[in-house]
């Protein structure tokens, strides 16, 4: 082959690798610029959803006036069902030394909202006795407080926060998964709690939970789990304790 052609083949060949490099140096910048813009987009999406969230809770008020007709019809009155299946029990905390009978919306210091959903959770709602709201609280598995706790003043406006779940990296999901994965639901059953160790010297999860063995008896697991990589720092099977009827 005479030296030209073979020059010209080879300027061909770098040619064409300078373009393919060329090109698939504009997509991989292409592609970082395109998933930039999805995390920026996703960030705004969180900013925007908890703006939302802060304005609906601002705009949240107890209905003073249905609370009164109810009470007014029935002392006994203790709440209502939500349309998605919660329930929400309602009552209020009277002023020192008001007469509580008959009820009067003026003897009322403030007014408490205690939403039951059927996934676990539970919110409790303190409002002002204008029907304000004051303070939003929420809970898991009856007792174990959650979630980002808000308190208001008398104009709505979020005076303070509480991060229940920032000392745990291993979150409350993380152990919802891990029961499931064991056999349990605890949206539905077992026993949840979380604090600092003094034997461990550090923040834990301590779970349990009961299986119904047939032709035998219960057993109850108990275990105790790391609160930052939720690795099993303790595991026992124990006999179950008797379940509650009713």
């Amino acid at each position: 082959m005479a030296m030209g052609t073979i020059m010209g083949t080879t300027i061909k060949f770098v040619k064409i690798n300078a373009l393919l490099g060329l090109l698939v140096l504009l997509f991989s910048c292409q592609q970082t610029k395109t998933e930039k813009v999805i995390a920026k987009n996703t960030a705004s999406d969180k900013i925007i959803k908890t703006v939302q969230q802060d304005k609906a809770a601002q705009m949240r008020k107890f209905d003073i006036d249905n609370f009164e007709k109810q009470m007014i019809a029935n002392p006994l009155y203790d709440g209502k069902t939500l349309e998605d299946g919660s329930y929400a029990q309602e009552y209020y905390i009277p002023k020192p030394n008001a007469d509580t009978e008959p009820f009067n919306r003026n003897a009322a210091q403030f007014f408490v909202e205690k939403i039951r959903r059927k996934d676990g959770f539970e919110e409790l709602i303190t409002y002002y006795s204008s029907g304000n709201i004051k303070e939003y609280n929420e809970f898991f598995s009856i007792e174990l407080e959650v979630g980002i706790w808000k308190y208001y003043d008398e104009q709505g406006n979020v005076t303070k926060t509480i991060n229940k779940d920032s000392d745990y990296k291993f979150t409350l999901n993380d152990v919802i998964v891990y029961g499931k994965k064991n056999g349990v639901d605890f949206h539905d059953d077992g026993d949840l709690q979380r604090g600092f160790s003094s034997r461990f010297k550090k923040n834990v999860w301590t779970i349990s939970w009961i299986e119904d063995v047939p032709s035998a008896d219960s057993i109850e697991h108990f275990c105790i789990l790391d609160g930052d990589s939720g690795a099993v720092l303790e595991r026992q099977k124990r006999a179950a304790p008797i379940r509650k009827v009713g």
